[in-house]
C-alpha cells in the first residue's frame, strides 16, 4: 500500500500527462480560446460581444465565470461545457489535433524553450 501511495504522489508532483490534465476553468478557456484561433482575449471578447474586463477576468482567474457564460463561450470555442467548467470530457484537440498539440507542447515550456521552439517553427515556416 505504502509503494502505492509513494507511486501516486510520484504521477501527481512529475508526470506530464496528468499535470496537464489538471486546470482550472480560467486555463481551460484560455486554451479554448487559442485552439479556436483568437490569438488574443481581445480579439475572443470582441467576438463574443462582452466587455474585455470581463472577458479577461474570466480568462486570467481573476473573476470565475458562470455556467450561463461558460455555455456561450462552449458554443463560439466549439467546445463542451463540461469541459470548460469541469475538465471532463474531451478538450480541444483531444483527437488528435496537431495544431493544438503544438500549442499543449508550447504552453508548458519554460520560456527559454519557448523562445527557442518559436524561432524553429518560424524558420520551418519560411522555407
Amino acid at each position: 500500500m505504502h509503494n502505492a501511495l509513494c507511486e501516486g504522489k510520484r504521477l501527481l508532483h512529475n508526470d506530464g500527462r496528468y499535470h496537464r490534465r489538471m486546470t482550472d476553468p480560467a486555463e481551460r478557456l484560455r486554451i479554448a480560446r487559442l485552439r479556436a484561433g483568437f490569438e488574443t482575449g481581445k480579439e475572443a471578447a470582441e467576438a463574443l460581444g462582452f466587455p474585455v474586463s470581463t472577458y479577461l477576468g474570466h480568462e486570467n482567474g481573476s473573476r470565475g465565470y458562470p455556467a450561463a457564460k461558460a455555455a456561450v463561450y462552449a458554443r463560439k470555442f466549439k467546445v463542451r461545457e463540461q469541459w470548460l467548467l469541469y475538465g471532463t470530457g474531451e478538450g480541444p484537440g483531444d483527437t488528435g489535433d496537431q495544431k493544438a498539440e503544438i500549442i499543449n507542447i508550447i504552453d508548458h515550456l519554460p520560456p527559454i524553450k519557448r523562445a527557442e521552439a518559436l524561432g524553429y517553427l518560424r524558420g520551418l515556416s519560411n522555407q
